[in-house]
């Protein structure tokens, strides 16, 4: 049994939450001199460099089909789809917009868990996400929205893609190792976005040392580091309770972009946080006389689990 206490967690969650943030701004230095596609495309390359290594310690877990074709459908879910989608819908809607659309995926979430039947819908948790969302609604500022009907069916389309990735990760792959499943996320996102890289992209590109340490940062720090907590968390905490967490993203998205890129800080910012805080403390704080179940409850155990703590 998982007795992970709502004080132990909570540092997970605000790691999670700062280093997801960061690829925000991690990505807006990139992409001011990269094509989005290639910033993509090259961090999910270099990230599967990096982890190649440390996969090659337990080689069976890492060929095992299983492993495989669940990492390569996340990746082409999280990865592809996701990012792939919600970037390119940046062209079309302001930024604070696209994160109001990404912060829905606890409610979408929340619904195919309910609809698999994994995960039991109830008034708390149902209240702290619509809190939690009301929360981002006043940091982002609804005033800051300019719609484009086609860059709002985008990031729908990559939010709904992040949500079913949430929920496959939940039903079909918390018992397999997380460090190996990463991999072949990122190896499919290498395969999805490598063609469309070679069809937007300028061959004569020089990048600064700022976007050269930016990919790094985002190869690194967010797809090794942030996925593998993200992972984590799911296992945790459930799928719907686990998206939830997203809802920290745009505060801690405000606080980065003011220390890395000089945005101005807004009051309205700490209000929303405050609004958000309320509604993570209804998902998070476990009911009376429990404690938190892992995840994979009621599911077998791969046998390659050990291999997941390394990650």
């Amino acid at each position: 049994m998982n007795t992970t206490r709502p004080y132990l967690l909570l540092p997970l969650i605000i790691a999670f939450s700062a280093i997801w943030s960061s690829a925000f701004v991690g990505g807006k230095i990139a992409v001011h001199e990269l094509p989005p596609m290639l910033v993509l495309t090259a961090r999910f390359l270099l990230s599967c460099l990096v982890m190649l290594p440390l996969c090659l310690s337990n080689i069976r877990a890492l060929l095992d089909p299983g492993v495989i074709r669940t990492g390569l459908l996340l990746g082409l879910l999280n990865n592809a789809l996701y990012l792939g989608l919600t970037f390119t819908a940046l062209h079309y809607i302001s930024a604070a917009l696209v994160v109001v659309m990404v912060s829905c995926a606890p409610f979408i979430t929340l619904l195919l868990s309910a609809v698999c039947r994994l995960e039991q819908l109830n008034r708390r948790t149902l209240l702290g996400i619509t809190l939690g969302f009301a929360g981002v609604l006043i940091i982002v500022g609804l005033d800051a929205i300019r719609p484009d009907p086609l860059g709002i069916l985008l990031a729908l389309l990559g939010t709904c893609a992040f949500a079913s990735g949430t929920v496959l990760f939940r039903g079909k792959a918390s018992g397999l190792p997380i460090l190996q499943l990463n991999f072949w996320q990122s190896a499919a996102g290498v395969i999805a976005l490598a063609p469309l890289t070679l069809l937007t992209s300028d061959t004569e590109l020089t990048p600064s040392p700022a976007s050269i340490w930016a990919i790094l940062y985002l190869a690194i720090i967010v797809t090794m580091g942030g996925t593998a907590l993200w992972l984590l968390l799911i296992r945790i905490s459930g799928a719907a309770t686990a998206s939830s967490y997203h809802l920290l993203n745009p505060f801690f998205g405000v606080l980065l972009s003011h220390w890395v890129l000089g945005t101005p800080l807004q009051p309205h910012a700490f209000a929303g946080a405050i609004v958000i805080a309320i509604g993570l403390s209804l998902t998070v704080r476990p009911r009376r006389n429990t404690v938190y179940e892992p995840a994979s409850q009621g599911i077998s155990r791969h046998p390659h689990d050990d291999v997941s703590r390394s990650g």
